[in-house]
């Protein structure tokens, strides 16, 4: 029987369940003075999360075993995700400072606390059983957070619809697991990745079937989370609804989580070595439509918030490319660095962070900015915008250029990433699906200049006659010029966050995830540098990776 997990390992979850538990009590009080203290706390518990992980991670550093355990693992994807959610989270924080009304603020920002710690569970997750309940825990306080962030007809109605259709998503990927689980006769991820990859080979008999409906069930689940196609038809009407800075929670915390549990669910079909499988195809076509779909949409608009939500499924599409191309350089390793080209996985991680920071930059300043109507939200608003608040109006075109990808900005590197994955696998697979995939990217990235161009055309070209305010909101002010000057060093110095990425996809390169038809580090390299290449700091090539599903003491 495998042995316990420590129960320290928890500390930095424990340590925000603990602050959210504080800061519902302290918004249960009736004084103000007391009641004021809430997002302090938030802020507080997170930090000090933040700091215990990074300690964490120092002293694990030279461990060979990673700490795994009633259906947790604790590996590189963990430590990624952690540091990215937490460091966010700071960031949503003093954006979402004052949102909700004064007696609800404390509900509102434990509520965020708790998404966070559902978010933090995904990674880890080594058990179906545990998977589905972690993303749970990240959408039912997001259903919550939508109705308190904002007063009104517009909440409630935005609240409504992303709380039926989820429920329905839930449905969908339970249902989905359910059929997992049926094949592999175990929740545990090891066992179930050989069992469903297995019984795909065979698609004519029971389990065959019952793998392929599981696997589509649960991916159609969960494309509802990153809201990529056709699990997208909410997304419009619930960005618009939510409060600014909810909507900025949104682009971030499920579509991460989403992503990684994506990742999960796609290992487990062997997607990455076994060529055009069906759920090549499904995942092929979803990207492909996604990203098309999305950017058509946003064409349109006149709303931000809708132009905003749109876009994101054109980006959910983008990150699917990675999903597609499975971590090739997991196992390119070599003396003089590493090409984060090949790696899939990888770019998808980075971008998603990146995604999420520029997303939440856009929706910082929206929620900063008041007109004579209600909030700020088309582009009428942001006219002229810059004559009268430059720095806003800089951190908005900023993050309206990063969606768009142009360089040096950390979208282009993530772009970058992402689509120089898919040539790299292309050119050692010999599948021109891929190529074309790409192609459709580009032209697509291309197409979104026209609406992102026009925000930013608007921000510093035109005028209007009844210019938006900028309210006095100064944690709002901190958190948007925070997320531009992060969106500003990342466009130079990409690097660190391109080798976290890469370090935390490090753990689907290991044997469960590859077989032997994958192509050797040596390919990988060669055709990374045919391309050209992001250097990381040097690994040794003769070191194994350590297999991180294959533990002993991991098996019951």
């Amino acid at each position: 029987m495998a042995a316990p997990l420590p129960l320290l390992t928890l500390l930095p979850e424990l340590t925000l369940v603990v602050a959210g538990c504080v800061v519902l009590l302290l918004g249960l009080a009736d004084r103000h003075e007391v009641r004021r203290l809430g997002p302090w706390f938030t802020l507080g518990g997170l930090l000090v999360a933040l700091g215990i992980s990074l300690v964490d991670n120092l002293l694990r550093a030279n461990a060979t075993t990673p700490p795994a355990g009633n259906g947790l693992f604790y590996g590189p994807l963990t430590v990624f995700v952690r540091i990215a959610a937490l460091e966010l989270g700071a960031l949503l924080t003093l954006v979402n400072w004052y949102e909700a009304r004064r007696d609800e603020r404390g509900e509102f920002l434990a509520t965020l606390l708790f998404a966070l710690v559902g978010l933090l569970l995904v990674a880890p997750a080594d058990n179906l059983f545990l998977l589905f309940l972690a993303i749970e825990l990240v959408s039912i306080p997001s259903y919550v957070l939508i109705v308190l962030g904002r007063c009104g007809l517009p909440g409630l109605e935005a609240g409504t619809k992303y709380f039926y259709l989820g429920a329905v998503s839930t449905a969908v990927t339970g249902y989905g697991l359910s059929f997992l689980y049926g094949v592999s006769g175990t929740p545990a991820l090891a066992a179930t990745a050989e069992a469903v990859t297995h019984a795909l080979r065979e698609p004519a008999s029971l389990a065959g079937g019952a793998a392929a409906l599981g696997v589509v069930l649960t991916l159609g689940g969960l494309l509802f989370k990153i809201a990529a196609v056709p699990m997208h038809f909410y997304i419009a009407d619930v960005y618009q609804g939510a409060s600014s800075p909810v909507a900025g929670f949104l682009g971030f915390v499920p579509k991460l989580a989403g992503f990684v549990a994506i990742l999960k669910i796609v290992g487990l079909t062997g997607l990455w070595t076994s060529g055009q499988s069906a759920a090549y195809w499904l995942v092929w076509l979803v990207a492909a439509a996604s990203m098309t779909v999305g950017n058509v949409l946003a064409l349109r608009q006149t709303n931000i918030k809708r132009l905003l939500a749109y876009s994101g499924i054109a980006h959910a599409g983008y990150m699917l490319v990675g999903v597609l191309t499975g971590p090739y350089a997991g196992k390119a390793i070599s003396t003089d660095g590493v090409s984060v080209l090949g790696d899939g996985p990888a770019g998808v991680l980075y971008y998603t962070v990146i995604y999420g920071l520029a997303n939440l930059a856009a929706f910082a300043v929206l929620a900063l900015l008041q007109t004579s109507t209600g909030p700020c939200e088309t582009l009428r608003d942001v006219a002229g915008l810059v004559r009268r608040a430059p720095i806003p109006a800089l951190v908005l075109a900023l993050a309206m250029v990063s969606l768009l990808g142009l360089p040096p900005t950390p979208g282009f590197w993530g772009k970058f990433a992402l689509f120089g994955s898919a040539l790299t696998a292309s050119r050692l697979t010999g599948d021109t699906w891929l190529i074309v995939l790409v192609i459709v990217a580009l032209l697509n990235s291309a197409l979104s200049a026209a609406y992102y161009l026009r925000v930013v055309a608007a921000v510093l070209v035109y005028e209007r006659d009844e210019p938006a305010c900028v309210a006095a909101r100064e944690a709002q002010s901190t958190g948007a010029l925070l997320c531009g000057f992060l969106l500003l060093i990342l466009s130079f110095y990409p690097t660190g966050l391109l080798r976290a990425g890469q370090y935390g996809a490090r753990e689907l390169s290991t044997p469960r995830f590859m077989s032997e038809t994958t192509p050797s580090a040596n390919e990988v390299v060669r055709a990374a540098r045919h391309f050209g290449t992001v250097h990381l700091p040097p690994v040794r090539v003769n070191e194994p990776a350590t297999p991180v599903f294959e533990e002993p003491n991991r098996r019951e």
